[in-house]
């Protein structure tokens, strides 16, 4: 490794960490990273995990301070830090931060147009209709590197002769090939396939309230990272689960319809704030729509709101500094954006142990 890099690297260590010098441990001795993973401190050039974070080109806050606070002791002047054991990093468990929800760089209604880079777990699910045709109609998410979190009613009940197709993630403008913006040019997006879905065994599509509208997607294969695809993290531990939402700001970003197309060929994002869900279920009410405490509100201005073609896509805050996934787009008002009506969204944190117990 280069000796400077190095050099900079210890300096940064000792800059924030030094006050932990008292609670320095051996080599060898057993540890707890920074995302709560156990391994064993280490010098840092034996440490892959962290070695390949640090050798990129750029790397994030959120990054960097990750390996500021790995670090475990010192030997002979050599830097110790907590390195997870491989066991800890299975390719199929939900990720943690940093290796989620960090972003490198028409159906939203008062959307705007999102940078190449932004969102990069954003996912569209294919559909083939009778004719053999083929378009997206559902978005998702991409939550590890084998899943897509998305909505029931997104997999299930679905129009006569419709079948699910794919997944395509990557993608930013469905115009072009090679998306380029601002003088990057991404690679191309990628299809996979779909091995199995596992939607709410809860779930009716009779319900109006669309309770427990929540699946996830299994693709055949492990998504390679990129850029432009990278898993969100998700609410798994105290206080993020329970954590009082209401006013927070999100954000919402999808391909479906807008004000003046029935859908866009670019990804849109909108701004949204959480809603106090017991006003949300009183507005509901009066249409004879139930809402239960699983349910999360958010929107409510004239303009601002997802819509159809959205259906499955990310509810999204930035939490710390890093994107967590608090939402899934499930329904709204049959007019979108109407003033007043908040979007109704599955509350992602009310299912983490479901998704737990079915994340392969």
């Amino acid at each position: 490794m280069d000796q400077f890099k190095l050099f900079r690297f210890v300096l940064m260590c000792y800059g924030v960490a030094y006050f932990r010098l008292s609670a320095a441990l051996e080599q060898g001795q057993r540890c707890i990273d920074p995302a709560g993973q156990a391994g064993k401190c280490v010098l840092f050039r034996e440490c892959a995990s962290l070695l390949a974070i640090y050798s990129k080109r750029f790397t994030t806050p959120e990054e960097t301070r990750f390996l500021t606070n790995s670090r475990c002791g010192q030997i002979d002047r050599r830097t110790l830090v907590c390195c997870a054991s491989e066991e800890q990093r299975k390719p199929n468990k939900l990720p943690i931060s940093p290796e989620c929800g960090i972003q490198l760089s028409d159906r939203i209604f008062g959307g705007q147009n999102t940078e190449l880079e932004e969102f990069p777990w954003t996912a569209l699910i294919e559909y083939r209709k009778p004719g053999n045709l083929y378009d997206f109609h559902c978005g998702g998410t991409l939550i590890n590197a084998r899943y897509i979190l998305t909505a029931a009613h997104c997999v299930q009940s679905l129009p006569r002769g419709w079948q699910l197709s794919g997944i395509r993630l990557g993608e930013w403008d469905l115009n072009t090939l090679n998306d380029c913006s601002n003088g990057f040019c991404s690679d191309s997006p990628i299809d996979l396939e779909i091995e199995s879905i596992v939607a709410h065994a809860g779930y009716n599509a009779a319900d109006t309230g669309h309770t427990n509208d929540i699946a996830l997607i299994r693709l055949t294969q492990d998504v390679p990272m990129s850029r432009t695809i990278r898993p969100i993290c998700l609410p798994q531990s105290e206080p993020n689960r329970s954590r009082n939402r209401v006013g927070m700001t999100t954000f919402a970003a999808g391909w479906g319809k807008t004000e003046s197309v029935s859908a866009s060929h670019q990804k849109l994002k909108v701004e949204l704030n959480v809603q106090d869900l017991s006003r949300c279920m009183q507005i509901y009410r009066g249409i004879d729509i139930t809402l239960k405490d699983t349910h999360m509100c958010a929107g409510g201005l004239q303009g601002k709101d997802t819509c159809t073609g959205d259906s499955g896509g990310p509810l999204m805050a930035k939490i710390t500094g890093v994107w967590n996934l608090i939402g899934v787009v499930s329904f709204g008002p049959s007019k979108c954006g109407t003033a007043g009506f908040p979007g109704v969204y599955t509350n992602v944190a009310k299912y983490m142990d479901w998704i737990e117990s079915n994340v392969q």
